[in-house]
């Protein structure tokens, strides 16, 4: 929620809890009864849209940089090792697979990032005994395969995530348009015999409607705020 939103939702909240410390009011008035239901729903709407609104892809988006890290350096070390070996046996073709630098992996889309390593992966497994002696052992060379397929698996929940709380974003808007709708439309106006017949009561009902910046501390109105004499 922005700040305008959360100001509205806590007038929101404060004229439901209005309704529940008059419960006398409502329970003898079917027509404020099914009002005060709806605004109670629209509320619990609210509140779970809020709630998914404010999921972040901080964490994920934290982890897939580790992953990348981790499957940046795993390559590089098995590459060093291909270029060694290829270097031994004078194999050029060995060698043009193991040629990466840590800037070009760093740099690359992720497509390519995991064609390249799935590319080293490969090349590496067929001499997997004759890279230990460069130090790349066995569970480098699948730790390859298994790191980039952790990695890529977070982008689709990462784009997820964010779908969902730009979805709950919109929604959340829609039900606070429809929330304040049936305030100003229905509630206020059936509130307003009460203007007379109860002042005091009505007075309690404006100061509930009132709309508090908790930011400024400034406080308006959406109705009239004085109370019939």
């Amino acid at each position: 929620m922005n700040k305008t939103q959360m100001n509205q939702f806590n007038m929101m909240k404060s004229v439901d809890q209005f309704f529940a410390n008059h419960q006398s009011l409502v329970s003898t008035n079917p027509a404020i009864v099914a009002a005060v239901n709806k605004l109670k729903s629209l509320i619990s709407d609210i509140s779970s849209l809020s709630e998914v609104q404010a999921l972040s892809t901080k964490a994920d988006s934290a982890i897939k940089a580790e992953l990348k890290k981790s499957l940046i350096n795993t390559a590089l070390k098995v590459a060093g090792g291909i270029s060694a070996q290829a270097a031994t046996t004078g194999d050029a073709r060995l060698k043009l697979a193991a040629d990466v630098t840590a800037s070009e992996l760093k740099n690359m889309r992720e497509t390519d990032l995991l064609i390249k390593t799935h590319a080293i992966h490969d090349a590496a497994l067929p001499i997997a005994t004759e890279l230990a002696v460069w130090g790349v052992a066995l569970s480098d060379i699948d730790a390859l395969n298994t790191i980039a397929d952790e990695y890529s698996t977070q982008s689709p929940g990462i784009r997820n995530l964010v779908a969902k709380t730009e979805q709950a974003t919109t929604d959340l808007k829609a039900k606070m348009k429809e929330t304040n709708t049936l305030l100003k439309d229905t509630l206020d106006a059936m509130m307003l015999p009460f203007k007379t017949l109860q002042p005091s009561l009505y007075g309690e009902y404006l100061n509930a409607r009132a709309i508090v910046d908790l930011g400024g501390g400034r406080t308006t109105a959406p109705v009239d705020t004085k109370p019939a004499e």
